[in-house]
């Protein structure tokens, strides 16, 4: 079964199927499989917004409801991804203030990769390029920016 994981440009509407958008995005990166042996949650850290103070009579509490910019969703998997979905992630992480669309298939964001923590972290699996096959493990922290779809 082919991955619905998707990290697309915004030249294009946001859709659950880029693959098939009426125009081809200029970035378009397919995951090589979702990541189903890894961890993957698309409501990460929707932060709470404010605080609890407490006082010598009791407490004050500041509640600002939750922001969708707030969001985070976070994505991981082991030995999951081949050297060229690699190298289109470095691409795209590397971009200053790039946005994407990402979908899994179900739903869709508008995101940018997170800058702090790190948002694209990738391992290469040296037992399996030993036996000259490059697998790759990832983390991956995209920041939301709006929920398209």
């Amino acid at each position: 079964m082919a991955s619905k994981f998707r990290i697309y440009s915004t030249e294009v509407s946001a859709t659950v199927d880029p693959d098939n958008a009426a125009i081809t995005p200029g970035t378009l990166i397919a995951f090589d499989q979702d990541p189903l042996f890894g961890e993957y949650d698309p409501d990460g850290s929707e932060q709470d917004r404010g605080t609890v103070i407490r006082t010598l009579g009791g407490v004050v509490v500041q509640d600002f409801g939750v922001v969708e910019q707030d969001g985070e969703i976070t994505l991981s998997d082991t030995d999951a991804l081949e050297a060229g979905t690699v190298m289109a992630l470095k691409t795209a992480y590397a971009v200053v203030d790039g946005q994407y669309y990402f979908t899994d298939g179900y739903e869709c964001w508008k995101v940018q990769f997170s800058r702090n923590p790190r948002g694209l972290k990738t391992f290469r699996n040296i037992l399996a390029a030993y036996h000259g096959t490059h697998l790759f493990s990832y983390e991956i922290r995209l920041q939301v920016i709006s929920k398209e779809i």
